[in-house]
């Protein structure tokens, strides 16, 4: 239903079980979003697309007369949502703070806002504050108005756009959208390519990001490399032993000074390169874990996987060269560290800001092209994580299967040629007792091998299984990515088909297909970065792993040819 009361609210409402009343309190937060509130006084975003309008029915009765002045509103009446659960499928604490789940299905702690991660908090926080990156992220609202959207227009919007609208700049271009729920939409996107940004002063040489052009497509200039090595875990506590946590030293190549650093800090500056690299898959840290995290075993494996993380960031060469990465490498003060991180979290190039600095090839890209690309490598996308899924899950039950079950039957063969052994030995003559030994041999060798299959995967089987994990993580996190591009491809097909209708000028779908090129460039060297490094890893896993099978098969071939010479030779 709609009705407009004296003080120029409009109440919606619908029949819908259980929905609780609403008010609209605005309708131009921006990207296709309105403002509301619900009757117990919560107020979160909701989209326009999910929000049905209808006329209330005619009164049986003629209605009151008007009151002579502005009143309090009335209760609102409930809206209608396609959703079952929330407005638009999301729960409440997707823009409330609430709690979220990691990928496991387990929920996370309640994350803390912006101001949560200011100095003085900064310091409070126990590791158990932090959450695992892999799951959900409640952060990816980058705009500069209300909950992190574009700035709102607060005059009134007219339908046509006229004068006095406030509209002017949108309704011109007809109704050009893309999916109210993409990163998209959402981080400032539209604004971008309509030109409807604000784009800065100036970018300084150091913020500068160069693309080239190659024959195999755009790739990232290459950055000077350096290595990053963590070591020495160490419980720490603080306040006289009420929090504890575990710091890594975390020691890069180009300084070899050491820095000090908590998960938590981990945590952050996952969070900041997520939030301003928004064409580069940040892959998800390792799982943190609460029960049993200061077992040797588990903070050594989160060490590794933490270094495995970081050798992946430092061979990236946009990453490894901004300055919020290079500030949690470099810093040892701590007053110093406060006013970093402070300047990271207001970094001007986040989200869709970040392609401002990018310094592309002039050559225009064709369209079709691209879209053949990036289809292409969607589909090599999804059938890759199938792919590692499914390896996963093999080398999984492979290594189970070497502790477990080839362990225990080449030991039974070993038991049993050794149990044969003793029997003959009762037999004391001389042309028995050197079979006898090589038997007993063959047992021990058995026995030996069984020992070596149990020790194996670490050599080759685990450095298989941690790559493919590393790349479930980002296969996981670069569906993101693709949407903006597809999100920017389908703005710019839109704005195609309203020239050739005679709604959009020339220039103005011109400068829309240049910002496209932009970000298309963008995503374009992430592919070529992602399938370079994808290439040299696998070949150098590959590499580790069957080589670990040629020494393995080898040395049993080697004991198993000791025990025929001894065999032999009685």
């Amino acid at each position: 239903m709609v009705k407009v009361d004296n003080l120029g609210k409009e109440m919606v409402g619908g029949n819908r079980l259980g929905e609780k009343l609403r008010w609209i309190i605005c309708k131009d937060i921006g990207d296709g979003w309105w403002e509301a509130r619900n009757s117990l006084g919560h107020q979160r975003l909701i989209p326009e697309a999910y929000v049905q309008l209808a006329e209330p029915p005619e009164p049986s009765f003629p209605p009151p007369p008007p009151p002579p002045g502005p009143t309090a509103p009335p209760a609102a009446p409930h809206f209608t949502s396609e959703s079952s659960d929330d407005v638009n499928g999301y729960p409440d604490n997707q823009y409330n703070g609430g709690q979220g789940y990691d990928n496991h299905g387990q929920t996370l702690p309640q994350q803390s806002s912006q101001e949560g991660w200011d100095d003085d908090d900064w310091d409070d926080f126990d590791d158990q504050s932090s959450t695992s990156t892999a799951g959900h992220d409640n952060h990816d609202l980058q705009g500069q108005g209300n909950f992190g959207l574009s700035v709102a227009k607060r005059e009134k919007i007219s339908p046509t756009g006229g004068p006095g609208g406030g509209g002017e700049n949108l309704s011109r271009y007809g109704t050009v959208r893309v999916s109210r729920f993409s990163n998209f939409a959402k981080a400032g996107g539209e604004a971008f390519l309509m030109g409807q940004a604000t784009p800065p002063v100036h970018i300084s040489e150091g913020d500068k990001v160069k693309i080239i052009e190659t024959r195999d497509g755009p790739i990232w200039a290459a950055t000077e490399s350096y290595t990053c090595e963590i070591k020495s875990p160490k419980k720490e506590s603080k306040l006289k032993g009420l929090k504890s946590f575990i710091a890594y030293q975390v020691i890069p190549s180009f300084s070899n000074i050491q820095v000090s650093r908590r998960y938590k800090h981990f945590d952050w500056l996952h969070k900041m390169l997520k939030e301003k690299f928004i064409c580069i898959p940040v892959p998800p840290l390792p799982d943190k874990a609460i029960a049993g995290r200061y077992e040797d075993d588990f903070i050594n494996e989160r060490m590794k996987q933490l270094q495995y993380w970081m050798d992946r960031m430092v061979r990236h060469p946009v990453i490894s060269h901004c300055d919020t990465f290079n500030h949690f490498l470099t810093c040892t003060d701590e007053k110093k560290w406060k006013v970093g991180k402070r300047k990271a979290e207001k970094d001007e190039f986040v989200g869709f800001k970040f392609f401002y600095t990018l310094d592309t090839p002039r050559q225009p890209l064709d369209v079709r092209d691209v879209e053949s690309k990036m289809e292409t490598f969607q589909k090599f996308v999804k059938g890759m994580d199938d792919n590692v899924k499914n390896l996963i899950s093999v080398f999984h039950d492979n290594r189970k299967r070497h502790t477990g079950p080839f362990k225990k039957e080449f030991s039974r063969i070993g038991g049993a040629f050794k149990e044969a052994a003793t029997t003959f030995n009762m037999d004391i003559g001389s042309y028995s007792r050197d079979l006898t030994a090589a038997i007993d041999y063959t047992g021990d060798t058995y026995n030996q091998i069984g020992e070596m299959y149990s020790k194996q995967p670490e050599k080759d089987i685990d450095p298989m299984h941690d790559m493919l994990y590393e790349y479930k993580g980002i296969l996981g996190v670069f569906p993101d990515v693709l949407k903006v591009h597809e999100g920017a491809l389908s703005k710019a097909r839109e704005c195609v088909k309203l020239q050739e209708d005679g709604k959009m000028q020339e220039n103005e779908v011109t400068n829309v297909i240049q910002q496209s090129d932009i970000i298309s460039y963008g995503t374009m060297a992430e592919v070529q970065n992602f399938q370079r490094q994808r290439v040299a890893d696998f070949k150098h896993t590959m590499q580790v792993y069957l080589s670990g099978q040629i020494e393995f098969y080898k040395e049993i071939t080697k004991k198993l040819e000791d025990a025929l010479t001894h065999v032999d030779s009685s």
